[in-house]
């Protein structure tokens, strides 16, 4: 509890002062701003739900405050959904009418109806997916709070940047426990034009967000230091039921920049709240399915987020270490490395190279005598290393997979060191050359490395060009020449028909590594325009013998 304590402080400075007296529903709208924009002073909150869940369990709050932000609004109008489970609640002039805008950005006057059809039309595609298909139980029901059995969505004029949030009243709990539960409603914006994702599409992700927080609530209670996961689900959730809408793609830096400095189960509200993290969501749904996912939940119902997933993944047969390394090998295979991951074995997110790539910490070149990154990791967290010998490159992904550190709170960093070596004691994988890849850490069963060692990496006697399939707009292509003289050394491309496309010759067109030699070639054709895709034939000769292979070349710009 006590990384919360600067949270608290912060997100109380405003009480501090004297304020107003809370006069109605004005206020309550005055006085939800006011604590969201406390918190969310960088634009990072699109989701009031955990600020107002952080802010109802801070013992040092307002109690006039949170009455003001426990209570419902009130709105001049309100429709049922065609299915009848939800009811849509909206004002139909005022600062909080809803409007819709047309494809020049313009706002459609007296488009609040049109506005509330979609909204009701889209709550009843996301029960579907969140209860009738995936099966997770609906909402909580609030008795008629709302003016009937319907769930209830409020539609309002919201902070900028904010798209909507689940309340309810902590006061009326369901089941009085350590993690009680509670009937939520709903509120989104009026608009969605101001938003990083605009117009329907925006509108569909909230609403498949925030009513994934009342299933949560409503059935598996708040566990107030584990809000992070809440929004990590929510957040992955849009992903479920709207995979064409990319709005998480917004959070993902956050994610990936810190991989390796706050742990997988840190919590700030202010800049970490857990949407960022909806990536482990989609990599639990493609590697074990929803019902991973789904279990960690239902186990949530009576133990806290982390030994819930513990438990989730041993009752699949999986160890709770063994998936948070392949997390992390995942995690590696980002950006323009993700089209290397089927060299790997690995299995990529299906946008991985739309994500941006983890951060490497330390990247290396190869000496004689090796390479060495040292240095300290808190749990569950990951690093990344790189070492490059020309056009070699060893990958290392360190992971500390230390669940029972993470779930005690255990913030002690732990020492390792990893590299490539000559003289290595714990030999991990033997290299070529005399080298040996090793790892020095105080527990193996706390720790996992693995390499990402190329099949050209650290090996000079193959003849395959690489990378391949070659893209001349982003890369070289290395060929290797394997032979002594280089005075007489040439590189010939052929396209699939026979035609000279390019000629390289001399020792200068060669370069030197430590671990070979090589022509590099920028795929350009005498002209000096880059070559199309399609097949080419490369022939590699030192004046008497000579070598020749394919070169699959594809362009995508």
């Amino acid at each position: 509890m006590s990384r919360l304590i600067l949270f608290r402080i912060a997100a109380l400075i405003f009480l501090l002062v004297p304020g107003a007296v809370v006069k109605g529903m004005s206020d309550r709208a005055a006085e939800m701003n006011r604590v969201f924009e406390t918190y969310n002073k960088n634009h990072y909150n699109m989701c009031g739900f955990h600020i107002i869940a952080h802010y109802l369990g801070l013992p040092e709050s307002n109690p006039t405050v949170k009455a003001i932000l426990q209570a419902r609004p009130i709105e001049d109008t309100s429709i049922v959904s065609p299915s009848g489970k939800f009811r849509i609640h909206f004002d139909t002039s005022g600062m909080n009418e809803p409007v819709l805008y047309n494809s020049n950005g313009q706002p459609e006057g007296g488009s609040a109806f049109a506005f509330a059809d979609s909204v009701a039309n889209i709550c009843d595609h996301v029960y579907y997916v969140e209860v009738d298909s995936l099966g997770f139980p609906p909402p909580a029901s609030d008795s008629g709070a709302g003016g009937g059995d319907e769930y209830d969505i409020y539609i309002e004029d919201l902070p900028l940047g904010e798209y909507g949030y689940t309340d309810w009243n902590s006061a009326l709990p369901i089941i009085q426990r350590a993690n009680p539960t509670y009937a939520t409603w709903t509120v989104i914006r009026n608009e969605f034009e101001s938003t990083y994702t605009q117009g329907i599409p925006a509108m569909e992700v909230t609403i498949a967000h925030e009513f994934n927080h009342g299933i949560q609530v409503g059935n598996y209670g708040v566990w107030q230091d584990d809000l992070w996961f809440y929004e990590l689900t929510s957040t992955w959730m849009e992903q479920v039921v709207y995979p064409n809408v990319k709005d998480y793609f917004q959070y993902l830096p956050d994610f990936f920049d810190n991989v390796s400095s706050k742990p997988f189960n840190f919590y700030n509200p202010f800049d970490f709240a857990g949407y960022e993290r909806c990536v482990f969501g989609i990599f639990v749904q493609n590697a074990y399915g929803f019902k991973v996912m789904k279990s960690i939940w239902q186990d949530m119902s009576h133990e806290p987020v982390m030994p819930a997933i513990e438990d989730a993944f041993k009752a699949d047969g999986v160890s709770p270490s063994a998936a948070f390394q392949l997390f992390s090998e995942w995690n590696y295979f980002t950006g323009y490395r993700a089209a290397l991951a089927e060299e790997f074995n690995v299995a990529a997110y299906p946008n991985a190279s739309s994500y941006p790539r983890a951060g490497i910490e330390g990247d290396g070149a190869l000496t004689n005598s090796g390479v060495t990154f040292s240095g300290l990791a808190l749990p569950l967290t990951e690093h990344f290393f790189q070492v490059n010998d020309g056009p070699d490159t060893v990958g290392m992904a360190v992971s500390n997979n230390n669940f029972l550190a993470a779930v005690n709170g255990d913030t002690a960093q732990f020492p390792f060191s990893v590299g490539i070596s000559k003289d290595a004691v714990n030999c991990v994988k033997q290299l070529s050359g005399g080298y040996c890849l090793f790892f020095n850490v105080h527990s193996f069963s706390d720790w996992s490395l693995v390499p990402f060692v190329s099949g050209q990496a650290l090996v000079a006697a193959n003849n395959l060009a690489f990378p391949q399939p070659f893209n001349p707009s982003m890369d070289e292509l290395k060929i290797p020449y394997p032979f002594t003289a280089t005075s007489s050394a040439s590189l010939w491309i052929y396209d699939i028909s026979g035609g000279l496309v390019d000629k390289l010759s001399g020792d200068a067109s060669i370069v030197h590594y430590l671990r070979g030699s090589y022509f590099v070639w920028n795929g350009e054709t005498l002209g000096g325009k880059k070559v199309g895709s399609g097949v080419y034939i490369y022939v590699v000769t030192d004046g008497s013998k000579s070598i020749t292979g394919k070169i699959a070349v594809v362009r995508n710009q």
